[in-house]
């Protein structure tokens, strides 16, 4: 079974000019699921994934920002999907998707961990906790506000206490980190 996830870190979707931009990237990609992290966005989101997707089935769960802070917003194709959050925590939420007319199963855990290291572990904790409430195949995207390897940012070097705590995250979830494609960082100013 394959399903095409999109995962990316919009840095807010309060502007009309971003979600337009962001509305034709969708109907290009043409995903199954769309994760958008750091959405900056509280309350009744109806009419902002109108102007996202116009598909009359989409449907949506959101963890809220805090302030203008944070905030992840999971959209699929509810003709294709049927999706039930099972988890929402501080900083990540999970949706089981069950297909309607294939008979597969699994979540998706999305995360948007802040940039505080003390605090990042506590997302580790978080989503190893969320891992023991269901046995289906498990998608965990984000933005995780560090990397793997010093070879995934710009003029590092070392191993940081971070780098280990994102490594340990992974194997100790036993997860396959799938490799970029497309570019040499996944973010870069300007």
């Amino acid at each position: 079974m394959t399903v095409k996830i999109i995962s990316w870190n919009v840095r807010g979707l309060n502007q009309a000019n971003k979600r337009c931009v962001i509305k034709n990237l969708i109907q290009g990609w043409k995903a199954d699921v769309y994760c958008f992290q750091e959405t900056k966005i509280q309350g009744d989101v109806r009419n902002i994934i109108k102007d996202l997707w116009a598909n009359r089935g989409v449907e949506f769960c959101q963890l809220e920002a805090s302030g203008t802070r944070g905030g992840i917003l999971i959209l699929w194709d509810g003709k294709v999907w049927t999706g039930e959050v099972s988890s929402v925590e501080a900083y990540s939420i999970s949706c089981k998707f069950t297909g309607k007319s294939l008979d597969f199963t699994w979540v998706l855990t999305g995360i948007y961990a802040p940039n505080n290291r003390e605090e990042r572990e506590e997302v580790w904790w978080e989503v190893g906790s969320t891992r023991g409430l269901f046995n289906s195949p498990w998608v965990v995207c984000g933005d995780f506000n560090t990397v793997r390897f010093p070879s995934e940012k710009k003029n590092c070097s070392r191993i940081t206490k971070s780098i280990t705590g994102l490594s340990d995250f992974i194997e100790d979830m036993s997860l396959l980190d799938l490799q970029l494609a497309g570019g040499r960082y996944t973010w870069r100013k300007g």
